[in-house]
């Protein structure tokens, strides 16, 4: 088994250590590869090291310039966007979330990964009525605001 499936198999189980580790075998033995360091970047980011996952992300986006640098934002910041685009709903789907809490975590917490939430995940839904949206996951794939207010609509449609 290559390296790189590996370490997703390892992340996307919440092994986020031993995916670290088979992440950077990957990154030494295949340095121009752009996924790897891409993964290795979200991994560590669930590991609490922002700085590397930035480097990282960095590297994945110099070897690759179809990627892109994530969008990111302050939590009070992220948390007014998500009320800005849920008062921009449509009246249908506004309807749908009259009474829904809506959540706003950084990722998936570890025990969420390892009962199933996939560490990419946009959102959770851990009860009805509920709908939670990580924060990072949304940065990583949005590129400026415009992008993360798209993806929060794509997000809270799914409710």
């Amino acid at each position: 088994m290559d390296l790189l499936r590996r370490a997703y198999e390892l992340y996307a189980a919440g092994r986020m250590h031993d995916a670290l580790e088979v992440a950077q075998a990957a990154c030494d033995r295949a340095p121009r590869d752009a996924e790897a360091w891409a993964l290795l970047a979200r991994i560590v980011r669930h590991l609490g090291l922002p700085a590397a996952s930035d480097q990282a992300f960095q590297r994945a986006v110099v070897l690759d310039r179809r990627r892109r640098l994530p969008y990111r934002l302050p939590p009070d910041r992220f948390r007014a966007l998500v009320e800005e685009v849920r008062a921009g709903l449509p009246p249908p789907l506004s309807r749908r979330l009259e009474g829904a809490v809506i959540q706003v975590q950084p990722l998936p917490t570890p025990a969420a990964v390892r009962a199933g939430v996939h560490p990419d995940a946009l959102v959770a839904r851990p009860a009805p009525g509920q709908l939670v949206l990580f924060q990072v996951n949304h940065e990583n794939d949005s590129a400026g605001e415009e992008d993360l207010r798209s993806l929060i609509a794509r997000s809270l449609s799914e409710v």
